[in-house]
């Protein structure tokens, strides 16, 4: 990722934020065209229907493993490996994406496998091709808060896909890991750990053959309370919330061994009101 250059952009604009977002889906279309930004460099794509270790944790399998029969959504699905695993344990799967380059891909990957998944083109924060109240389970993992707006209004629609009493699962790259400057001997902080963003760096620089400044790119660092909080707000009781892993990453610069690695949130939507 390049280091790019700090720029705030007035956060109570809406037509703003569409336009982050929008050219956050352009990066993400290009990077899936190049062939980047796909986590199979390091898991077989062939293999995660076999074995949903591949892809998830044991703390996270806990609560996933028994899908069979369920409808499942995963939101911000990218690479498509959660929901090659999500299928291959029984779940009846929907993808959801702002990249439609990555649902192209993923979708000729499900067909290779012999997998029936129902890939949707959506920004998080407006799922309105889905329907209210249609979901069992409801995932999103790895970095895709990182990418989004507005967190209150993802995980409201999260929960408004979710069936009365369905599951949602978060399982998200610990905040806490993304404040540092990329130095790989010492831990310097390069963002205040409340300071949101956006953060703007150019994909262009990692893109072969894209004109410099072409990909701008944004990201938002919510903390620990602002996760809890969107999914509280949204009308889920948690279940659980887990910080676990210390292990440095193979992408990662500084060096952030013994810091957490994951936040786990599990929450259940409430029952609706009694009329």
């Amino acid at each position: 990722m390049g280091t790019g250059e700090l720029r705030t952009v007035g956060r109570q604009e809406e037509t703003v934020m569409n336009e982050i977002h929008e050219a956050n889906r352009k990066g993400w279309d290009a990077a899936a065209l190049a062939g980047l930004g796909q986590a199979d460099r390091t898991i077989d794509w062939r293999r995660c229907h076999r074995d949903a270790r591949l892809v998830f944790t044991e703390q996270e399998l806990k609560w996933l493993g028994n899908v069979s029969g369920k409808r499942v959504c995963v939101l911000g699905s990218g690479d498509n490996l959660a929901v090659f695993a999500l299928a291959g344990l029984g779940g009846e799967v929907t993808s959801v994406d702002i990249s439609q380059e990555q649902l192209n891909i993923a979708n000729k990957r499900a067909s290779q496998l012999g997998l029936s998944i129902a890939f949707v083109q959506a920004d998080v924060i407006d799922l309105s091709p889905l329907d209210s109240k249609c979901f069992d389970v409801v995932y999103t993992g790895g970095h895709v808060a990182v990418w989004v707006s507005d967190l209150q209004k993802y995980y409201s629609e999260a929960a408004r896909i979710l069936k009365p009493r369905g599951l949602f699962v978060v399982n998200e790259y610990h905040p806490f890991r993304r404040i540092w400057k990329e130095s790989k001997h010492t831990l310097e902080v390069a963002f205040s750990y409340f300071d949101r963003g956006p953060h703007r760096w150019d994909r262009s620089e990692d893109i072969p053959g894209a004109e410099p400044g072409s990909l701008p790119a944004y990201e938002f660092h919510w903390t620990v309370s602002e996760f809890l909080a969107a999914v509280v707000d949204a009308g889920c009781e948690l279940l659980l919330v887990d910080e676990f892993g210390d292990e440095p990453e193979a992408w990662e610069i500084a060096p952030l061994a013994g810091l957490p690695q994951f936040l786990l949130i599990v929450s259940r939507k409430k029952e609706c009101p009694k009329t």
